[in-house]
């Protein structure tokens, strides 16, 4: 897989030219990173920025680790594809206090001269660096002729992955959160603390749960001892509460310094509210866990019933951007398959793109840092082809909501410049002190243009359908910029798209009591500008929760004259609007073979003419 980076906004200096080999460390010896190869069973990716430079990468150590403080680090262990190793040059690694301006900037650099080989590279650094009570970074530099050879994997982890080429003006980026997963690195330390059965425990919530039911709640596990975790028993407490008894939960095999979501069941609790827990790992294959931090807390919330839950994808592409179109035909097939059961919503976004909005901005700076790219209510991060927006939804939707939410939406007058939306939420428990608000969008399918900037940009003009997959064939068929394309699920204006309003949800909430709330919206001149058919908008609701900035649920309507369309019903008759072929070409009509048919009340049809 490959992703598009957006925007990566006293030395001493030595050599080495030894060939490159493989440590194998010795018995005071561990390989520790946050990155261990069984990541890449779980996601092995390429990235970069889709032009030929130097990048530098690396992770970040904390203060005071409780596991390499007063360890020294002997060598620094690469992965690289072997797809891209001979595009690569001018390998350094280095080791710093602060992120360096220029890799020559660092406190410790070393010149690479081996001979680089697929996957592993160990480079023994020729003066060992002592690991004292400061936090520092370390990672590469290498120089490649290709746009995409940064190797990573695995599941996003805080301090796994920073990037960057300060040199030509394109600063430090953390991706943690992003969904690159783990720098492909490794460090050799000696000395340190270790323990051979240790497991730590990342803070969790706030998770959800149904009166009289079990469900589980996602905690994530760290093997921080030498032996592989196999188990886990642990216990449940509950503040000002009891305590489970122990219970024993298998985990797979998990590798030292290996971080992994574990799916733990919790008893739901008998009020419908909020509830403080505390979890606690016991044992690590039935020893005693030696992990110093064994306990990790969160909330738990119990409602009194389960609520239809709509899932909001936020496709963030860009006509300039030649992967992107993978995330068109992603989201046209996510559409075919789920029609309006999921909320989606195409940013565009960059390089003077006619569909960009100033409303989408914030969540852009703060939430991307790569095109094509999406977040499924703002929790899952993922490429928006067809097989990983799937994958995603199918974990989605398992997920418990703690509200319902309905919403209307009407013109405000007959010009129709501006919309009133009306919302209705309820929640399944009380609580006095909430943090959730409502914010509001305008999608438009069918969005086109004749100008150079309304061209999408292929870079799949050329590729063999067996590279790019069948779902792409008609792009690998188009030229290297392609005109006439209808652009769907386009945001085209937005009302606080990060956060929601203030107020539009109380703070205090009561189980089952369902709230009103009523918005006015005026359309910008800009929107306006860009809006081409008022009948083929949609309204949306997201409702947020403040706190950790995800979307819990969301409701989706046409604009009515008047405020009679709840949720996703459309006064209009059904009936066909729109023609496609089963690869997303746009059709004036059916024609022979398989037929896409998008319905005036924005279901989605599939139908076989003979």
């Amino acid at each position: 897989m490959v992703k598009r980076l957006l925007t990566l906004t006293a030395v001493l200096v030595l050599a080495v030219s030894a060939q490159a080999e493989i440590i194998e460390p010795e018995e005071n010896q561990v390989w520790w990173g946050y990155f261990s190869e069984s990541d890449f069973s779980t996601g092995d990716n390429l990235i970069g920025t889709g032009s030929a430079m130097a990048l530098m990468t690396g992770i970040y150590v904390p203060a005071n680790h409780d596991n390499l403080q007063g360890a020294t680090i002997k060598a620094i262990r690469v992965y690289f594809d072997g797809s891209v190793i001979s595009s690569l040059s001018n390998l350094k690694v280095w080791i710093s206090k602060k992120l360096p301006s220029n890799v020559d900037d660092a406190d410790y650099v070393q010149n690479v001269k081996a001979i680089l080989t697929a996957d592993a590279n160990d480079v023994i650094l020729n003066i060992p660096y002592e690991i004292g009570s400061e936090a520092f970074y370390v990672g590469y530099y290498v120089n490649s002729s290709t746009g995409y050879f940064v190797r990573c994997g695995g599941t996003d982890t805080a301090n796994s992955f920073w990037i960057g080429n300060p040199a030509s003006n394109m600063g430090w980026t953390d991706l943690n959160g992003n969904g690159f997963g783990k720098l492909a690195f490794q460090i050799l330390v000696e000395g340190g603390n270790f323990n051979n059965y240790a497991a730590t425990a990342a803070d969790f919530g706030p998770s959800y749960m149904v009166q009289g039911e079990e469900s589980t709640v996602p905690i994530t596990i760290t093997n921080m001892g030498k032996e592989a975790i196999t188990s886990i028993s642990y216990t449940i407490a509950t503040e000002g509460g009891d305590v489970t008894p122990e219970e024993t939960l298998s985990v797979g095999n998990l590798a030292f310094n290996s971080s992994k979501v574990i799916d733990v069941p919790f008893p739901a609790d008998e009020e419908a509210r909020k509830y403080k827990k505390t979890f606690t790992i016991t044992k690590v294959n039935g020893e005693e866990n030696e992990a110093q931090d064994n306990s990790a807390e969160g909330e738990v919330i119990t409602l009194t019933e389960r609520f239809t839950l709509k899932p909001v994808i936020e496709e963030f592409t860009g006509t300039w951007c030649g992967w992107c179109p993978r995330g068109m035909v992603g989201m046209e097939k996510i559409h075919e398959l789920y029609g309006d059961q999921v909320v989606q919503i195409a940013v565009h976004s960059g390089n003077g793109d006619p569909m960009e909005i100033s409303a989408y901005s914030s969540v852009v700076n703060d939430y991307v840092d790569g095109f094509p790219s999406s977040m499924t209510n703002r929790l899952y991060y993922s490429d928006p082809s067809f097989s990983n927006l799937k994958s995603v939804l199918s974990a989605v939707f398992k997920r418990i909501t703690p509200a319902s939410i309905e919403l209307s939406a009407e013109w405000k007058t007959a010009e129709q410049k501006a919309v009133i939306f009306n919302t209705k939420t309820k929640f399944g428990y009380s609580d006095e002190k909430t943090k959730f608000a409502i914010g509001f969008v305008l999608t438009e399918d069918g969005l086109t243009g004749t100008t150079t900037k309304w061209a999408q940009t292929n870079y799949y003009s050329g590729v063999s359908t067996s590279q790019a997959g069948t779902e792409m064939a008609w792009w690998c068929k188009q030229g290297s910029s392609v005109k006439g394309i209808e652009y769907n699920h386009v945001a085209v204006a937005g009302w606080t798209v990060k956060s929601g309003l203030t107020n539009s949800v109380n703070a205090t909430i009561d189980a089952g009591k369902e709230q009103e709330y009523t918005y006015t919206a005026t359309i910008p001149s800009a929107s306006l500008s860009l809006i081409q058919d008022k009948t083929k908008l949609k309204a949306i609701a997201l409702l947020i929760d403040r706190t950790d900035g995800t979307i819990v649920n969301a409701a989706q309507t046409t604009i009515a004259e008047d405020a009679t369309a709840i949720g996703s019903v459309s006064s209009q008759d059904e009936v066909p609007a729109t023609f496609y072929s089963i690869d997303g070409r746009k059709l004036t009509n059916a024609e022979k073979g398989i037929n896409i048919i998008r319905m005036t009340d924005g279901t989605v049809k599939k139908v076989l003419v003979k």
